[in-house]
């Protein structure tokens, strides 16, 4: 059975509101009879309690898979790596700022199954999107041993980063997400330096694994960008109940037009102006 996850740590309310609509959206896409479990990784178990989900205390581990409080984004895959073997079951992981839509839960499952490639059986990797290849020119020279895959230098040709909004695994990939632990770990000193190094890490280890990656781009809407965030705070504002345990899902989800964000944003801005004026 497929395991989506979730993460909140830290106590942002912002973050954890836009979880709880992104959750919505799962459940809504999901429907009453899917095969599939919703697991919320959390060092607040209380503020879940009441939700139709499995919670799970992360308290005492998430200074141990930040990395000492090194790399925060770490957390994403060595929770992963955790519920893998935790659940002994398919998981996959969706950031908090995501809205899901109606076909997202076969897509996933359809192309977390094994395949046949070149009469070789191989199981994808499922991430959001492409992104870039060098995505980090500065560490040409970087080269570092990883436990599973052996020798590794950073490739300016071939070196490729997809969106880790969305990370899909299954059992085969234990070995490719322990490798990318270590690979952020040998990062670790220069992350401040790149803040998207736990999503490179899972594609070059993939890579180098020749590990397929199935993008899932039109169920899936991961909304990271500034503007399109600040567009989202609003939305979720007028469209969620303010009580918590509330799932009931939006009249209307938002469609993330591109003229009603840029409207939005230019409102925004002129408010917080005058807002700033005010005081």
């Amino acid at each position: 059975m497929l395991h989506y996850l979730y993460l909140d740590y830290g106590g942002q309310p912002k973050y954890r509101r836009e979880l709880k609509y992104s959750l919505i959206s799962l459940r809504q896409a999901l429907g009453p009879e899917a095969d599939a479990r919703i697991v919320v990784y959390t060092d607040a178990p209380t503020v879940y309690a009441n939700w139709p989900v499995e919670v799970v205390d992360i308290a005492a581990q998430t200074q141990a898979w930040s990395g000492q409080g090194l790399y925060h984004h770490r957390i994403k895959p060595a929770a992963v790596l955790y519920a893998l073997k935790r659940f002994d079951a398919p998981v996959c992981f969706l950031d908090s700022d995501s809205i899901v839509r109606p076909g997202f839960h076969a897509e996933v499952s359809a192309k977390l199954a094994p395949q046949e490639i070149w009469s070789v059986t191989k199981t994808a990797v499922v991430m959001n999107r492409f992104e870039l290849r060098n995505p980090f020119p500065p560490l040409r020279g970087f080269r570092t041993r990883l436990p599973h895959r052996g020798a590794y230098h950073y490739d300016t040709a071939n070196s490729w980063m997809f969106n880790s909004g969305l990370i899909g695994v299954t059992q085969a990939h234990i070995p490719l997400m322990e490798d990318t632990l270590a690979f952020i770990d040998a990062l670790i000193g220069r992350a401040r330096k790149f803040s998207t190094v736990e999503q490179f890490a899972i594609s070059e280890v993939a890579r180098l694994s020749q590990i397929p990656i199935a993008e899932v781009r039109d169920t899936f809407l991961h909304y990271w960008q500034g503007r399109r965030r600040i567009y989202m705070a609003n939305q979720i504002e007028k469209t969620l109940s303010p009580d918590w345990d509330d799932l009931t899902p939006p009249k209307q989800w938002a469609q993330m037009n591109y003229w009603a964000i840029r409207a939005y944003n230019y409102y925004y801005g002129i408010a917080n102006v005058f807002s700033g004026w005010s005081k």
